[in-house]
């Protein structure tokens, strides 16, 4: 055999070997442990006439068109077999670099959605055919018979491989479908022993949104495995945007066998071997969270306020992680899943149980951020990027789901007529604050918060902390609560410096005494004073120019805070040679000063700042004109 023949078939086995190779791992055996940043992430949604490029001009922020963002980090979207078919696969590749370019990270792209001729036409329920792809049970490899890898006849894996060769540099997170478990009845939230309840019985295709056997559903999370780990093993699968325990328990339960999701040789794993990740939704204000039945009094008892909605974000967690340990993904047997939250928020109107406003939708969404790290969540997504009708237009329940994004209406609208919500403006405040450091267990725990103050603590590679904490809300529709807590006792720091809510957008800070701070339903955030050295936040800028000067000498100062400030000039000696502000509270502001120096001899001088927060000097030389 020639050189050129052994190279041909050496190209060949690189290039087809994965789909062999791939057989050999599943999830059962290996779950990398995510070790990116917490994203901070939105649903990008479908604003005409807004492009999707301009959309993360909004998400993250771009100073080439002037927008400033709303603090994300990363996004989840779609890219769904129908709307490749029609305009092509490579349609979103520069779309995702612009992305990329923005700043996103760890891209979050859910899967599915046939177009109408490779979808599955059998009626599983009497009035509607299945939603998902037709030939799922066709094989995913064909050892390159028709010039690829896949089977072409395989429409699902056809589509999936080639949206992973073409997206695999962006994408981190392959959800597949969107809440393939949303529910028309009450069978999934039924108990044990309940009749047709999924803990014991497998859902009716009439009964949620793929209409199809959960068989069916599993059989996709086998594909997406096989096909996405073939081409990118560092990428992980994730079970798409349930809300289920059930659901997750019936997916644990069978394998894809079409007949009765049992094993045998051809189905020879469940479902959980076929995912890395559970990504779920959440939405306090309609499932149950902030409500319990009073049997006595024959009524709801409420409980209406963030933090309990909180509480519901990380029950529902748990309750997964139940369903999770009963089939042995604790760390044990199998390996444990990831966590993504890829939506949830609450309204900002009472038009759904009674909870909601701009206070309560901005309180529940920093402490979600803080909480979901605390509990090893890696992203959390807020539904959504933008309304899509003015707030006084949603009247109805349900309708919240219009008027829940961090923008104002974006949908037919220009970019001066639009404005970020207060959700908005928190959601950007915590990213700024927070993102790119770690939630600090240990440090949160030496903290021994009392009872009625939560929050945590989090900090940096190179020692940058910052400590959000806010007076617990218990009372049902109300976000009053109060505290004062002692800081200073647990953490040895004297001073620290308090942002707000807001403070990404009006730059309002204040330096505040860490053995009282007082507290409230509102999270705030706060940065140690130590050693005259500030973390995380400088309050000041101090500029001096020209240096070397002749003649007058420009000090410009900025202060992002109240101090009070004692600024001067002095000789080498250490003598006084001018009092610029002698010891005066000055508020947040720029000032300037231009001072002529025709007294001063040539040499050496020494511009002194001292505050109640720090103390630096800045060197300068004059040189004066012959």
């Amino acid at each position: 055999m020639n050189s050129k023949k052994i190279i041909v078939l050496l190209l060949i086995l690189i290039y087809f070997l994965p789909s062999n190779a791939q057989f050999q791992r599943t999830a059962n055996d290996l779950v990398v442990p995510y070790e990116g940043y917490f994203g901070y992430g939105t649903n990008l949604g479908y604003y005409p006439p807004w492009s999707a490029e301009q959309l993360g001009d909004l998400a993250f922020g771009n100073p080439l068109v002037g927008v400033p963002g709303v603090g994300i980090t990363t996004l989840r979207s779609a890219l769904f077999e129908f709307f490749q078919e029609q305009w092509g696969y490579d349609f979103r590749v520069r779309t995702f670099k612009h992305y990329q370019n923005l700043g996103d990270t760890d891209h979050v792209l859910f899967v599915g959605y046939p177009k109408w001729e490779h979808r599955d036409t059998t009626y599983y329920c009497d009035d509607i055919p299945s939603e998902l792809f037709a030939n799922l049970y066709e094989p995913i490899w064909d050892d390159g018979l028709n010039g690829t890898p896949y089977n072409d006849q395989n429409y699902y894996a056809a589509y999936l491989y080639k949206t992973v060769m073409l997206y695999k540099d962006y994408v981190k997170f392959w959800e597949v479908w969107n809440e393939p478990d949303y529910s028309f009845s009450a069978m999934s939230i039924y108990a044990p022993g309940v009749a047709g309840n999924w803990w014991e019985n497998n859902p009716d295709p009439c009964d949620y949104d793929i209409h199809a056997p959960i068989f069916h559903y599993i059989r996709m999370l086998r594909i997406s495995y096989e096909i996405i780990k073939t081409i990118d093993s560092t990428a992980y699968v994730a079970i798409g945007g349930i809300g289920y325990p059930s659901f997750l328990d019936a997916v644990l339960r069978n394998t894809d066998n079409p007949d009765d999701g049992s094993i045998d040789k051809d189905y020879p794993l469940k479902g959980g071997a076929y995912f890395d990740v559970l990504s779920y939704h959440v939405y306090p204000h309609i499932d149950a969270s902030l409500r319990t039945w009073n049997n006595e009094q024959q009524k709801f008892n409420y409980k209406r306020n963030t933090d309990e909605a909180v509480k519901g974000v990380i029950d529902l967690k748990d309750r997964f992680q139940a369903v999770l340990s009963k089939h042995g993904y604790d760390g044990q047997k199998y390996p444990e899943k990831e966590w993504i939250i890829t939506e949830s928020n609450v309204p900002r109107k009472p038009l759904n149980e009674g909870f909601g406003s701009d206070e309560v939708q901005r309180n529940f969404i920093i402490k979600a951020l803080v909480e979901s790290q605390k509990y090893n969540i890696k992203q959390f997504h807020i539904y959504t990027l933008g309304d899509e009708w003015n707030s006084d237009e949603a009247t109805q329940q349900f309708e919240e789901y219009q008027i829940m994004g961090l923008y104002d209406k974006l949908t037919g609208r220009r970019l001066s007529e639009i404005k970020a919500n207060d959700v908005g403006i928190a959601y950007r405040t915590c990213s700024e604050l927070l993102y790119g450091k770690r939630f600090d267990a240990k440090k949160f725990e030496a903290l021994k918060l009392p009872t009625g103050i939560n929050g945590g603590v989090f900090r940096n590679d190179i020692g940058e902390t910052v400590y959000v904490v806010w007076a617990e809300t218990t009372q049902d529709q109300s976000e009053e609560a109060t505290a004062i807590l002692n800081l200073t006792k647990s953490t040895g720091v004297r001073k620290f410096v308090q942002k707000y809510w807001h403070s990404s957008e009006t730059k309002d800070s204040m330096l505040v005494e860490g053995k009282q701070i007082n507290l409230t339903g509102a999270p705030i955030f706060l940065s140690p004073v130590e050693n005259n050295n500030i973390v995380s936040i400088k309050p000041y800028q101090l500029d001096v120019f020209p240096n070397p000067f002749t003649d007058n000498l420009n000090i410009k100062l900025d202060l992002d805070m109240e101090q009070k400030i004692y600024l001067r000039i002095t000789n080498q000696f250490g003598n006084v040679v001018n009092t610029i502000i002698p010891n005066t509270w000055m508020e947040a502001g720029t000032y300037t000063w231009e001072l002529n120096t025709y007294y001063l001899q040539n040499g050496v001088y020494f511009l002194e700042y001292t505050s109640d927060v720090l103390s630096t000097i800045n060197r300068v030389l004059l040189i004066k004109n012959r």
